[in-house]
């Protein structure tokens, strides 16, 4: 079953969600998955990357090296401008000014319940629900 986003005119699902990725130093990517989970993403995923400047580009910006943590994030659209202004004071609090965040829009997603999972609506996933 594919659960498009379409409320009050006939549609379906009630949240629209989106893909959250979010770009820190390595190391760091624990500490913002964590943070960004408190604002009820159910699912998050890290990886580690490597970024393509050269060395001498890294070195004048005055970063260490060019691994970063990536992480990709499923939150709600209503969320997503919380979650940024969040981000924001945490990259200039915690990680020197360093990091990068943005938003892509989901168009679907198939089965009633991996969506309520996602949009964390208890009320999908439940059993009598």
């Amino acid at each position: 079953m594919d659960v498009k986003n379409k409320n009050s005119a006939g549609n379906l699902a009630p949240h629209k969600l989106v893909m959250l990725i979010t770009v820190v130093q390595k190391g760091k990517g624990t500490f913002f998955a964590d943070f960004i989970k408190t604002f009820d993403a159910n699912l998050q995923i890290a990886i580690v990357g490597t970024g393509t400047a050269d060395s001498n580009l890294v070195e004048f910006l005055g970063l260490k090296d060019n691994k970063r943590s990536i992480i990709f994030s499923i939150v709600r659209e209503e969320k997503v401008n919380a979650i940024m202004e969040a981000l924001e004071e945490r990259f200039r609090t915690v990680n020197n000014g360093t990091g990068v965040s943005f938003a892509v829009p989901l168009s679907s997603v198939i089965g009633k319940l991996s969506y309520g999972f996602l949009s964390n609506d208890q009320r999908m996933v439940s059993k009598n629900g």
